[in-house]
């Protein structure tokens, strides 16, 4: 029996991948790359901390732990890395917002363990009362660790602070200690039995094994597999601010940490998707952007400084992030809105864009050099944009992406409903007021 739809094949454009579906409706990409000596396998599974309530706020993560911890066939950790390891494989996984994605590579000629391995957790795994005990504690410990580093915990408590706690994007990945406490095998199971499902999944097969072969192979580890026929929606995230926001959390850091973000709405398929990209890059992509060169090499007021997109399905960000002395903060807020509001005033120049375009473009060509990078690239874009654009494709929207598209996407997002200003560290909260009067009077719209 085939477990094909007709493979519903593909050529997609002019690009070297194909795609298909099973089925159950899991969805398949296939690009066979001849001359590495490797295969690398990704599974992209619908259930990140979007599918979460505020009562089980870090299962998602959790069960991303739990699944290497022991299958029916490998009923222990141990026993799953020897399989893996044993032919000098790899393997991994990571927890995002919308989505969880687990990998596996080998040598080529160990394809079948790939398959066999990543099948086996995500299908079979046991979730033991021990192993969730011990894991909880692992867990917290990497709970701690996040609020011992003030540039990661910054970004939660700002999430939650702009969306708030009742939406998943206000809620921390890792979740608290009570949700972590509250896990069990019954909610564990429930989540997985929802979620993790043919038809919640994108499998990217990357490296030196013929469309033929991961066919074959795809068919036999999950071919046979059953999807839940249940829809799980959740709903969009809604942004209600209406004014700038001003937050400070006093704390005996050294430095302040600022997250400075304009909750933009732009979201991957937006039309403004590469403009507000190509804004963030040149106020601070490099050395020679503009932020980056005001605040490091001008004016030394910073070690490091990042500005950028964090793009989601349905929503997204523009941010700022760095970390300043309590003396430097108001220096830098001001340098802050200068460029800012210098890009909304006045056009960019066409070799200052143009030389953006050729840093975003180069970024792009280096970071799908790998067979694990594409696998992940092929897998991310169908999962979330539900079609693969290749690096030619994206470069060329990117060229399309004029100086008045950029000034416009300023003038559109970058605005003081838009705007939260939070800031951790010795400064003190009395400067809140100070802080919200130098923001509202540049952004006050």
């Amino acid at each position: 029996m085939v477990h094909c739809n007709k493979l519903q094949l593909e050529k997609m454009n002019n690009l070297n991948f194909k795609k298909f579906t099973l089925t159950n409706k899991a969805t398949v990409i296939v690009q066979h790359i001849s001359w590495v000596k490797s295969l690398c396998v990704y599974f992209y599974v619908g259930a990140g901390p979007r599918y979460e309530t505020k009562d089980t706020a870090g299962l998602a993560h959790f069960l991303e732990h739990m699944l290497f911890e022991g299958t029916k066939r490998f009923p222990s950790a141990k026993k799953l890395a020897e399989y893996i390891e044993g032919v000098g494989g790899q393997s991994g996984a990571r927890t995002y917002k919308e989505y969880v994605a687990y990998y596996a590579k080998v040598p080529y000629k160990c394809s079948h363990v790939a398959f066999d391995y990543l099948t086996e957790i995500l299908f079979h795994s046991t979730l033991e009362y021990n192993a969730i005990e011990k894991e909880k504690r692992i867990v917290l410990e990497e709970l701690k660790r996040k609020e011992d580093n003030p540039e990661v915990e910054i970004w939660d408590l700002w999430m939650e602070w702009v969306w708030g706690s009742s939406q998943w994007l206000g809620r921390s990945t890792l979740g608290g200690e009570k949700t972590i406490d509250a896990i069990s095998k019954a909610k564990l199971h429930k989540y997985m039995k929802n979620l993790y499902t043919p038809a919640n999944m994108v499998i990217s097969v990357i490296g030196n094994l013929s469309f033929i072969k991961v066919k074959d192979e795809v068919l036999k580890s999950v071919g046979k597999i059953k999807s839940n026929p249940k829809s799980l929606r959740v709903k969009q995230p809604v942004f209600k601010q209406k004014k700038i926001r001003v937050r400070i959390i006093p704390s005996e850091l050294k430095q302040n940490q600022v997250l400075l973000g304009f909750v933009t709405g732009v979201s991957y398929k937006h039309v403004d998707y590469f403009p507000t990209l190509l804004l963030a890059d040149i106020l601070n992509s490099g050395v020679n952007s503009r932020l980056f060169h005001k605040l490091v090499y001008d004016l030394g007021i910073a070690y490091s400084v990042w500005t950028a997109n964090w793009t989601f399905s349905d929503t997204g960000l523009f941010y700022f992030q760095g970390g300043f002395s309590t003396e430097n903060i108001k220096k830098a807020l001001e340098v802050i809105i200068l460029e800012l509001n210098s890009l909304k005033r006045e056009k960019v120049s066409n070799k200052e864009l143009s030389e953006a375009k050729t840093k975003r473009q180069a970024d792009l060509i280096f970071s799908l050099e790998s067979p694990d990078a594409l696998a992940n690239f092929y897998a991310s874009q169908q999962f979330i944009e539900k079609r693969i654009l290749s690096s030619d494709q994206i470069s060329a929207k990117i060229d399309k992406v004029t100086s008045n598209d950029v000034q416009k996407a300023a003038r559109k997002y970058l605005i003081g409903k838009n705007l939260s200003l939070l800031i951790k560290g010795p400064v003190g909260s009395t400067f809140a007021n100070a802080f919200e009067r130098i923001l509202s009077k540049a952004f006050g719209d």
